[in-house]
């Protein structure tokens, strides 16, 4: 996603069914991002979708998205923070019965704190690791990690035993 993002491609489309692991020379869990069928230039002069045009797949839409706004990298990280929600609590944050209820939860509704899902999970979730989701599943972009870069740098904290930015 970094690679994507450094040659101003936003991939609009992010989730677990776009995302291997592969081997890769000696790497054997390379991650690898398929499917840049819907991905947006940001450098191109021309626009390749309309405003206010939705694509992608509700359940790991941006607001932004969801509301047919513009787009960008942040969108992505957005989408990062669902898959990493849905990988500690087994679920994903908005889940409702329709596409449209789908994406009114994306701009609209908090995601529930991993403490207060029921049932409850069988481990607790570490506080730094929740904020540092949480912060990627921000409504506004400006909110948001700014680049996937700084969102490397608080799980690389968090791995290391140290505490996020996101923790306030």
């Amino acid at each position: 996603l970094a690679a994507a993002h450094h040659a101003s491609i936003v991939h609009r489309d992010l989730k677990p069914d776009n995302i291997f692991l592969v081997s890769h020379g000696a790497e054997h869990d390379f991650v690898k991002i398929l499917d840049f069928g819907i991905a947006k230039v940001s450098s191109a002069e021309g626009r390749i979708t309309r405003a206010g045009t939705i694509f992608g797949t509700p359940h790991y839409m941006a607001p932004e998205q969801a509301a047919g706004n513009p787009v960008d990298h942040r969108g992505d990280i957005y989408s990062f923070g669902v898959i990493l929600y849905e990988m500690i609590s087994g679920r994903r944050p908005f889940d409702a019965d329709t596409f449209m209820a789908i994406l009114s939860q994306h701009m609209y509704k908090a995601p529930t704190p991993f403490g207060m899902l029921t049932p409850p999970l069988a481990e607790p979730v570490a506080a730094a690791l929740e904020a540092v989701i949480l912060k990627c599943l921000s409504k506004r972009p400006e909110n948001r990690y700014q680049s996937i870069d700084e969102l490397g740098e608080e799980l690389d904290r968090f791995c290391n035993g140290e505490v996020p930015n996101a923790v306030s």
